[in-house]
């Protein structure tokens, strides 16, 4: 019985490698047809066969709309982002990779046409994403090619990888939205400055940089207090017959390592924050759902304290000597666990101690809450039907644990006056 020779695996019964030099006929494949294959999962070695027979000016001129159409497909079919798109080629390519991510996402944002153009989503995303300023209409591949003597590999890389990002919840309207502001699920971008966000940013950055213990737990808290008070005034707002809310969406990256562990302290600042969060570990980011000001201020604490935490982690591992525990895995993804389970009970704190103060107001606010609560959880079942748990992985370490509770307990969040 003869052997399988179709191209994409070796011969069942021999150890020819005849199928490494199968290819279709060159002279029919364009260059749409080439990188199609790289899409489709083709070899390197086989497939810079196929495009070496095109002349590289042809190549990438040809390429240009076809890389275009691949990014847009991402944002509209995908529901990626700027900044994620290029944050995942990245991860997976490397820094070249990602810089022919931002060149092909700045061409498509200089192109770009319609009510999108304007929409204040769109805008936040491109200009967090570090895009060039402006790139030609024509051209830009050779451009970039010219700096980058292995551009074949790269454009091959690039290919394969967009050939594996799963579709995300959309947060950003489509290309071919009526209007800017026809987004279905993300928060509305703020037209101005929220105050309070604006105190709790810099509370929380005064916790950052502070090196005294005292002051860190006492801006920590304050901005958590501040927060939930916010959040108890518009919650009675809604009650006396304002328009009601809707629950939004905004996804955190989460950067490995210990991306279990970072992950559940998102978890948990989101729940004390009357919002939930659920990890996609394949994308390595988290999707928050709650209402707009919440969504704002749980980025906002999670940023500063995995700030705080991996100060606390990084003076640990400097005081100890080479080879100790404090430099193992286990010992750094149990500091984040125990640092993760003292903010844990800290929140909880401060949040009883803010609706202590209200509680004359109860009957305002608590059916409003409830309210957002069962929406956020009917969005949950919605759109993320089918949630597991797990454990967090990374080991255990005893002595990690204890130093990582101490640590949550200098940026313990207990109530107290401070000023912003």
């Amino acid at each position: 019985m003869g052997g399988d020779h179709r191209r994409g695996g070796p011969s069942a019964e021999t150890d020819n490698f005849d199928w490494l030099t199968a290819q279709p006929p060159l002279t029919r494949m364009t260059t749409a047809d080439v990188l199609a294959e790289a899409r489709a999962g083709a070899v390197y070695m086989i497939w810079r066969t196929w495009a070496e027979e095109i002349d590289p000016a042809v190549f990438l001129a040809n390429a240009e709309p076809v890389l275009l159409s691949w990014v847009r497909d991402a944002y509209d079919r995908g529901g990626w982002q700027p900044t994620e798109l290029i944050r995942y080629l990245a991860r997976w390519g490397k820094s070249p990779v990602a810089e022919l991510a931002r060149v092909v996402v700045a061409v498509e944002r200089d192109s770009r046409v319609g009510p999108t153009a304007n929409d204040p989503g769109w805008l936040q995303q491109w200009e967090a994403a570090g895009l060039p300023t402006k790139v030609a209409g024509t051209g830009w591949m050779m451009a970039w090619a010219a700096s980058h003597p292995d551009w074949l590999r790269l454009v091959h890389r690039f290919a394969m990888i967009l050939s594996w990002i799963p579709p995300l919840e959309p947060l950003l309207p489509p290309l071919s939205a009526v209007r800017a502001s026809s987004r279905l699920a993300s928060k509305q971008a703020p037209t101005s400055a929220n105050p309070m966000l604006e105190r709790v940013r810099a509370l929380l950055a005064k916790a950052e940089s502070t090196q005294f213990e005292s002051e860190a737990i006492a801006f920590t808290a304050k901005a958590q207090e501040l927060m939930t008070k916010h959040a108890l005034d518009q919650a009675m707002l809604a009650g006396a017959g304002s328009s009601p809310a809707a629950p939004g969406v905004i996804r955190i990256a989460i950067d490995p390592p210990y991306l279990d562990a970072k992950a559940l302290l998102l978890q948990v600042i989101a729940g004390h924050s009357r919002s939930r969060a659920v990890l996609h570990q394949d994308v390595e980011m988290s999707t928050v759902i709650g209402f707009s000001t919440d969504l704002d201020a749980v980025e906002l604490l999670f940023t500063s304290l995995l700030v705080q935490a991996h100060h606390a982690l990084a003076a640990a591992s400097v005081a100890a000597p080479p080879g100790s525990r404090t430099r193992s895995q286990s010992f750094r993804a149990a500091f984040l666990q125990g640092f993760t389970s003292r903010i844990d009970a800290r929140l909880a704190e401060v949040n009883t101690v803010a609706f202590e103060e209200a509680k004359a107001q109860a009957d305002k606010f608590l059916p409003v809450l409830r309210s957002r609560d069962e929406q956020i959880s009917e969005f949950v079942e919605q759109r993320f039907g089918g949630l597991i748990s797990s454990r967090v992985r990374g080991g255990y370490d005893a002595l990690g644990y204890q130093h990582g509770q101490r640590a949550g307990d200098a940026a313990a969040l207990v109530s107290g006056a401070v000023e912003a």
